[in-house]
């Protein structure tokens, strides 16, 4: 074990006792590497930007759960940032897919099935979408058709961010369900 590792592991527990100086120290040694990481997933500045923000508030709040047995401090910061660029990407592949159906159907590029199918999956959308709770389809709405971020929709709705990261989920979870009937 070199001494980095060592003072990197000895970070972590203090950042797991709630230690803000700790803290602040792992992240001025991590975060340049792990925004790195998020801007050449995300191509976008913002957007990495945002990523790695809710990367360390992820880090702060579940810094007790690292086992420095498993590896170092930097592989379990990068790996929880890996899965935060990747929730991003599918979240900008759905919207991209959903408006690319909204564009085909609005400028007639369909062949006749293919727009009655894809207005019977509209409908079938729409229905799921009713069912939803308010708070749930609300969050979907601001996601999927609006593009908000998760820290936008929060704003928006006057909601706490894990509120509305849950209200996302469930409703993602819901929706999943009720599409495959």
């Amino acid at each position: 074990m070199s001494e980095k590792f060592s003072d990197m592991v000895q970070l972590m527990a203090q950042t797991s006792r709630g230690d803000l100086a700790s803290f602040e120290r792992l992240y001025s040694a991590t975060s340049p590497r792990l925004y790195g990481l998020c801007l050449r997933m995300l191509g976008n500045r913002h957007e990495a930007e945002d990523v790695l923000q809710e990367i360390y508030i992820k880090v702060w709040h579940h810094a007790g759960e690292y086992h420095p047995e498993r590896g170092s401090p930097l592989t379990w910061i990068i790996s929880i940032g890996r899965y935060a660029c990747m929730d991003v990407l599918r979240q900008r592949r759905g919207h991209q897919d959903v408006d690319d159906l909204k564009n085909q159907l609005r400028s007639g590029a369909m062949e006749p099935q293919q727009a009655a199918l894809a207005s019977a999956d509209e409908k079938i959308l729409d229905r799921c979408l009713r069912e939803l709770s308010d708070e749930h389809r609300a969050s979907i709405q601001l996601a999927y058709f609006h593009g908000l971020t998760h820290g936008q929709m929060a704003r928006t709705l006057g909601r706490p961010l894990g509120t509305v990261k849950s209200w996302v989920r469930r409703g993602l979870d819901f929706m999943r369900r009720c599409l495959e009937r």
